[in-house]
């Protein structure tokens, strides 16, 4: 019997050469690397006089060289070391199955392959072409096998050749997936789909779904037909039925819609996963008709779920975790741990198991989630966001759906839907932590399908230019060169009487109060003024370039002493080359002793950051007040936001103006306090401009709307929530008009505004005060200097929120 690696000669004396000494080498192999597993790795350095033996045994076909006779010898060489390798490959597939321990033996080719493919000796690809085959020779264990060996080589096969390589790589691992199936293999998928994004790049488009095609093949199979009725309950409901119909009298008010029964939801809830596998459905009314009824039936059955478990969760609180993490509890034998503890992402659809499954708090944000995503694929129908798209000069047609548009009355349902699902996910146990988690996702989905929707332009940056290069270059090396000290420093004293004199007089004039006093500040705004009469009218070139380097040193003096004392005036320097405000004269006693009137001390013993919802003003002018009132004490947070600056507004005095990428990156990296992601009108609160304040020694001042104190107390910052209460609607509505608002707009913000005085009479703990809109209130709130606190009096006795009552009564 032949040896297993012994190949035909094809009639080719160079193949039979070569065969024989790929016996060698493989011989040679074995001795190197004595286990019987993958790993290690051979490598070059195993074998030093690989390439003199390959020139000595091939001649001119093995060594590379240029011009078209030389491709010839290249291919030559290429076709005898496959034609030897594909051989010696099939033998030994053929006579050693994957699980023996001689199967080393083709690891140690593979790896052999490797190192003639970095020794450009022959194709780049040919290892993963033998990987590919094996692949298709094995069952799914002996895969596994295989990707053992493919994981472990990852970096030595994509570290030179990539380009020959990545598309066998890409073929190799998507017919793997094909054969695989994600509800039992899901871990060996996971593994493949990690192999795939760690080998090819970024913004590689050979593996996105540019047709926008959906996994329609995974279908959910469930009985369709009607519920079974229950024995003797004809009788029973037809009665109760015929009285509640007597009951209701023609004038009476409609009666609340009950959720169905768990048997009746049952084929209206599955019939959603035939929407959620392929929206494009929902194109047709009639389907989107079903839609939005079986979604609007499964969400007042979830509702109605989490009162009952919250009821239960009251009178009996130790169960109350359990109750929202677990739902039902299950018993479990000892033998059936470890199938407990599996997974399968194929949902279990049988009847007698629904309403265990829908009790279950994970299975419910499982459908939600579901149902945000399609909601958010709806979202991107609507005409608002087609806009926002037509800047695109060449989309990707096949994921534009040019031709479907939502229309308005099926946009406002779908923002009305998508807000009950956030505030049902927000609701229970953790829901805040699981839904901006969710979030966070779906933001960066949206923002890899608008990369698509554009064609996939390229990711990565161009690279730079020559002249850019050697710019920056001498840039950094002049930053690192060591400067020529001056003799004497601009504006320092000299110290020539040391040399000259005896000790004791220098030792006097070193003690004259003007080497060591700081000067008086205003002895810098002559020098600095006549500085800039020379920069603008220069009597010469080096007169202008010394007038330059004077007032940069008198500028950066004058600052420095300024800190100490005048460090409020900084807020009023609106460029480097302006410092004038430093020099203006501080507040008058007046003003200073008025400010020092509310808490004795202009500090407040309580000097955590204060977060102020204004349901009226966008910027509430009694933070501006306050602010103007005590600069050295406060000092307002400035949010960050995506869209333009307005007429008037500026970056830095205003808001922090950034563009969408800038405020993607800090949202990623959770740098925000709260965050509200609309696109181009995307705001957030930055922690480390709260921070800087407070490190300044002032207290940071936010205004935020009710969600971002969620957000802000979700992540456990420690602040002062205090919550303005909206005055009269006549007096809103007139502070509204002012604001050049229209009347719908105004409607609409009087509404929102009643809605969260109810909430904030409804939660008391929600804040941590309650005030009346007024200077004076806000100001002895955060001196404390009144106990007014969630609407108590200094007495400890609730307070008429009459104001909060009229809004609530208007706006409803």
């Amino acid at each position: 019997m032949a040896s297993p690696t012994t190949v035909d000669s094809h009639g080719v004396e160079a193949v039979a050469a070569f065969g024989s000494f790929l016996d060698d080498l493989l011989s040679r192999a074995q001795s190197i690397k004595q286990t019987e597993s993958i790993d290690p790795p051979l490598s070059k350095s195993h074998f030093p006089d690989l390439q003199a033996q390959l020139s000595q045994l091939l001649g001119d076909i093995a060594v590379p060289s240029d011009g078209a006779q030389d491709n010839t010898k290249k291919t030559h060489r290429f076709a005898v070391i496959e034609t030897v390798a594909r051989d010696t490959f099939k033998n030994l597939v053929a006579t050693i199955p994957i699980e023996s321990p001689e199967f080393v033996k083709v690891w140690n080719l593979f790896d052999m392959l490797l190192i003639l493919s970095d020794m450009e000796q022959c194709d780049p690809a040919l290892l993963l072409w033998l990987v590919e085959e094996l692949l298709d020779s094995q069952t799914i264990p002996g895969c596994r096998r295989v990707f053992d060996y493919l994981e472990s080589r990852r970096e030595s096969i994509t570290a030179k050749h990539f380009k020959q390589k990545h598309l066998v790589i890409l073929r190799t691992c998507n017919e793997l997936l094909r054969r695989l199936s994600r509800a039992l293999d899901p871990a060996f998928c996971g593994r493949v789909f990690i192999f795939m994004f760690q080998s090819l790049a970024l913004g590689d488009k050979s593996s996105v779904n540019l047709r926008g095609e959906y996994h329609t093949e995974n279908v959910t199979i469930f009985d369709r037909g009607p519920p079974e009725p229950a024995p003797d309950s004809m009788d029973v409901d037809s009665d109760s039925k015929a009285a509640g119909e007597k009951a209701s009298a023609p004038g009476d008010a409609a009666p609340k819609k009950k959720a169905l029964k768990p048997d009746e939801l049952y084929p209206i809830f599955w019939s959603l996963q035939e929407f959620f596998s392929q929206p494009k459905r929902l194109f047709e009314p009639a389907q989107f008709a079903l839609f939005k009824t079986a979604l609007e039936e499964t969400m007042l059955t979830f509702q109605e779920i989490k009162l009952e478990q919250s009821s239960r969760a009251k009178e009996k609180p130790d169960k109350q975790v359990e109750d929202n993490l677990g739902g039902l509890k299950r018993k479990h034998s000892d033998e059936n741990d470890e199938l407990a503890g599996s997974f399968n992402p194929k949902y279990l659809t049988s009847r007698d198991l629904f309403k265990l499954e829908i009790s279950d708090l994970a299975f419910r944000r499982n459908i939600m989630v579901q149902a945000l995503i399609t909601v958010e694929f709806l979202i991107s129908l609507s005409t608002a966001a087609k806009e926002k798209l037509s800047s695109v000069k060449a989309p990707n047609k096949s994921v534009m759906y040019a031709d479907v548009q939502l229309t308005e009355d099926d946009t406002k349902w779908v923002e009305k839907t998508k807000q009950r699902i956030i505030d049902y996910v927000k609701s229970n146990h953790d829901g805040h932590f699981f839904f901006r988690m969710v979030e966070t996702v779906l933001t960066r989905d949206k923002n890899w399908v608008r990369w698509k929707y554009e064609g996939c332009p390229p990711i990565e940056r161009p690279p730079l230019s020559g002249e850019t290069f050697v710019d920056a270059r001498l840039s950094v090396a002049k930053m690192a060169a060591t400067k020529r000290v001056r003799p004497t420093p601009m504006g320092s004293l000299s110290l020539d009487f040391l040399s000259d004199e005896d000790e004791n007089s220098a030792l006097e004039k070193l003690k004259d109060p003007e080497r060591h006093k700081l000067p008086d500040l205003e002895s810098f705004r002559k020098g600095i003024l006549e500085d800039e009469l020379e920069i603008d009218m220069p009597t010469s070139n080096a007169s202008k370039a010394a007038a330059i380097e004077g007032k940069a040193s008198k500028t950066w003096r004058a600052l420095r002493i300024a800190s100490k004392s005048r460090l409020a005036m900084f807020d009023k320097i609106e460029s480097d080359d302006k410092i004038d405000a430093i020099f203006e004269d501080p507040a008058s006693e007046e003003a200073q002793d008025r400010s020092m009137t509310v808490g004795g001390d202009d500090f407040p013993d309580n000097r955590r950051p204060v977060i102020v919802v204004d349901t009226i003003h966008s910027k509430s002018p009694l933070i501006k007040e306050l602010v103007a009132r005590h600069p050295t004490t406060f000092a307002r947070v400035l949010s960050h936001v995506t869209r333009k600056p307005q007429e008037g507004e500026l970056s830095g005095k205003d808001h922090h103006f950034v563009d969408a990428q800038t405020f993607n990156m800090m949202r990623d990296g959770d740098q925000f306090l709260a965050f509200t992601d609309d696109g181009d009108k995307s705001q957030g609160t930055s922690k480390r401009m709260v921070e800087i304040i407070s490190e300044s020694g002032r207290v940071p001042i936010v205004q935020m709307d009710r969600d971002g104190v969620q957000q802000t107390k979700d992540m456990g910052f420690s602040a002062r929530f205090i919550f303005l209460r909206p005055p009269s609607p006549e007096t809103s509505e007139a502070a509204l008009r002012e604001q050049g608002l229209d009347n719908d707009r105004i409607q609409e913000i009087l509404r929102a505004s009643a809605e969260l005085a109810e909430h904030a009479a409804a939660t008391p703990d929600f804040y941590d005060a309650v005030i009346d809109s007024t200077l004076e209130a806000l100001e002895s709130l955060v001196y404390e200097t009144e106990a007014k606190t969630n609407g108590l009096d200094k007495a400890g006795n609730p307070e008429q929120d009459v104001a909060m009552e009229d809004v609530a009564t208007t706006a409803s």
